[in-house]
C-alpha cells in the first residue's frame, strides 16, 4: 500500500468493521491528519452562541483536489454529514487529508440524497409559521479552496443563497385598535423550489414548478418573516395576503428577490380595506438572522 494517506472514510482495511459505525461525539479525539472543519454561521468571523448554529445541525462536505471540478461522485470526500456537538464539528465517519491542495464546498441543510452537484433540487418549506421549518429554509453555503492539510480546523464562512422578506404590519392614523395579535401572512406567487449549484452556490427558481403562497413566521407584535427562492415578480399580482380571522387582505406589488439579501415590506393598514397601503423598502447585504 502506498504511503500516501487517502482521503478515505478510515482505513480501507478496517472500513467494513469499523468505519460504518457512528462517531461517539462524547468521546471523540481527532486523529492526526484527520480532517476537522469550524463552521462560521453567516455575517461571523468567530463562532458565537445565539444566531448561530444550533446542536445536531447537520452541514454536507464535499472536498476536491484542487485541480478537480466537483462531481456528484469521485471526489476525494463525497458529502460527508458533518454535526455540532455544541462545541465542534464531527463527521459521521472519520476523512483524512490527503497530499496536496484542495477545495471545499459546504452546504446546509444536510441531505442525504444529492442527484445533482450542478443542479442540486432545494425547497424552502411553504409553512415557516414554526421557527424550525424557517430555519429549514434558509440554505446556507460555503467553500474554500487552495486548502492544504492542517492540524487545526479550517474555517468555513458561509453565506445565505435564499432571499428574506419581512413584513412589518403598521397602523395608519386613522387605524383603531391594536395590530391583530392572531394575522396570518403569506407570500403569494413565488416559486418555493430551488435549484443550487453547489460549486459556486448560484441559486435560482426551478422553472418547472409551480407558485404556491409561503405562510410567514411571526416575529413579534406586527412582524413577520419568510425566506423564499430568489426570483422576480415582474407584473402585478397579488404579493402579501394579510388574513385576521375570517377577513382576506391581499396586495398586489412587484419585486425581485434577491439572492443573499432582505427584502422589507410595510403593509399600512386601514379601517378601510380598500385604503390599506402597500411599500416594498430597499434591500441589505446581511439579513438580520
Amino acid at each position: 500500500m502506498s504511503m500516501k494517506r487517502s482521503l478515505l472514510i478510515a482505513a480501507v482495511a478496517v472500513a467494513v468493521c469499523a468505519c460504518d459505525k457512528e462517531i461517539d461525539v462524547d468521546a471523540y479525539i481527532p486523529e492526526p491528519g484527520e480532517i476537522q472543519l469550524d463552521m462560521l454561521y453567516p455575517g461571523q468571523d468567530t463562532r458565537v452562541t445565539g444566531n448561530s448554529f444550533d446542536v445536531d445541525d447537520k452541514i454536507g462536505v464535499y472536498v476536491t483536489a484542487s485541480d478537480k471540478a466537483l462531481q456528484l461522485a469521485g471526489n476525494e470526500v463525497n458529502n460527508e454529514a458533518f454535526a455540532f456537538n455544541g462545541g465542534s464539528w464531527t463527521s459521521s465517519r472519520r476523512v483524512y487529508w490527503n497530499n496536496g491542495t484542495h477545495d471545499i464546498y459546504a452546504y446546509y441543510p444536510y441531505s442525504e440524497s444529492v442527484n445533482d452537484v450542478a443542479d442540486y433540487s432545494f425547497s424552502v418549506q411553504t409553512d415557516q409559521s414554526n421557527q424550525s421549518a424557517y430555519s429549514q429554509s434558509d440554505f446556507l453555503w460555503a467553500s474554500k479552496s487552495g486548502v492544504t492539510a492542517s492540524a487545526e480546523p479550517v474555517p468555513m464562512q458561509f453565506e445565505h443563497k435564499m432571499s428574506k422578506v419581512v413584513v412589518n404590519l403598521l397602523k395608519s392614523e386613522g387605524f383603531e385598535g391594536d395590530i391583530p395579535t392572531d394575522a396570518e401572512v403569506y407570500i403569494m406567487n413565488t416559486v418555493p423550489q430551488a435549484v443550487v449549484d453547489l460549486s459556486t452556490g448560484d441559486a435560482a427558481k426551478d422553472n418547472f414548478a409551480a407558485t404556491e403562497p409561503i405562510k410567514c413566521l411571526k416575529n413579534g407584535e406586527g412582524v413577520y418573516s419568510a425566506i423564499v427562492v430568489p426570483q422576480s415578480i415582474i407584473s402585478r399580482r397579488p404579493l402579501v395576503e394579510v388574513v385576521v380571522g375570517s377577513v382576506s387582505y391581499l396586495m398586489e406589488g412587484k419585486i425581485s428577490f434577491r439572492q443573499g439579501y432582505q427584502h422589507t415590506i410595510n403593509i399600512t393598514l386601514n379601517q378601510s380595506p380598500d385604503k390599506i397601503e402597500i411599500s416594498i423598502g430597499g434591500q441589505i447585504n446581511s439579513w438580520d438572522n
